[in-house]
């Protein structure tokens, strides 16, 4: 679907349309081929992102809840609004470029390093993502913060939101801007936030991650409804957690 893994199309991201479009797409098979089991959508990073924007506008999805993971909720363009224009241009430009952040900028995905090590030697892990394919995951993102800011307003569906707060990749700024300016329209809106300050962005492959799957585990086994008003907790438990993205 993305490009990924042993796709002909290595490193192209399709259209945020398109994603929801495959997604809904085998959702609807699996509830056709297994009517009476209980469906939980997960999306970890670009994953969570999209997932978003899908369950924004599709409100009859065939699933029993939804689990966020490091989801990468970042208006870019909005807040880099001259490197997204440098990006749109030498993307058109150049879109075959390929680049590497390699020397020049250092970040910390998780803090196993054995599967660091494992993935940099992976040939089907994009180690050197060409300028067409960077500016495809900006605009994925511009456009899914937009649905983010409906889903949190007027929440559809059972969600697990999982923080880790050691994010390199993605800045948690911007999904507290979102949560501070959303008036939540509806109350019976099922939200959990699990937040793990330890963790970083892979954090289901963390050292860690294991104990994190298990939280997962327990809120998809439980998923009590919890009725929220606002998100003034979460939002002070981000604010008052140490930051590790650049962008913050």
């Amino acid at each position: 679907m993305d490009g990924f893994g042993r796709n002909d199309n290595f490193s192209f991201w399709y259209p945020l349309r398109v994603h929801k479009q495959v997604i809904k797409e085998e959702l609807l098979k699996l509830k056709e081929l297994y009517p009476k089991k209980k469906i939980i959508l997960l999306g970890e990073s670009m994953g969570g992102a999209i997932i978003t924007s899908l369950m924004t506008h599709e409100k009859d999805l065939p699933i029993d809840g939804a689990v966020l993971v490091a989801p990468a909720i970042w208006n870019f363009t909005e807040k880099n609004f001259f490197k997204s224009v440098f990006m749109s241009l030498i993307s058109k430009a150049f879109p075959n470029l390929k680049v590497s952040s390699k020397g020049w900028v250092k970040v910390q995905a998780s803090d196993n390093q054995e599967m660091l090590e494992e993935l940099s030697e992976d040939k089907y892990f994009i180690h050197h993502p060409n300028l067409k394919s960077l500016y495809g995951i900006i605009e994925l993102m511009d456009e899914s913060y937009k649905d983010s800011k409906i889903f949190f307003s007027q929440p559809s569906y059972n969600t697990l939101v999982v923080i880790p707060i050691k994010d390199e990749i993605v800045p948690r700024k911007p999904l507290i801007e979102l949560l501070e300016a959303t008036k939540i329209k509806s109350y019976d809106f099922s939200s959990h936030f699990l937040i793990f300050e330890s963790s970083y962005h892979m954090i289901l492959r963390d050292m860690k991650g294991d104990n994190v799957t298990e939280e997962i585990k327990k809120w998809v086994l439980e998923r009590k409804t919890k009725k929220q008003k606002n998100f003034n907790e979460v939002i002070k438990k981000l604010k008052n957690a140490d930051y590790y993205h650049i962008l913050d």
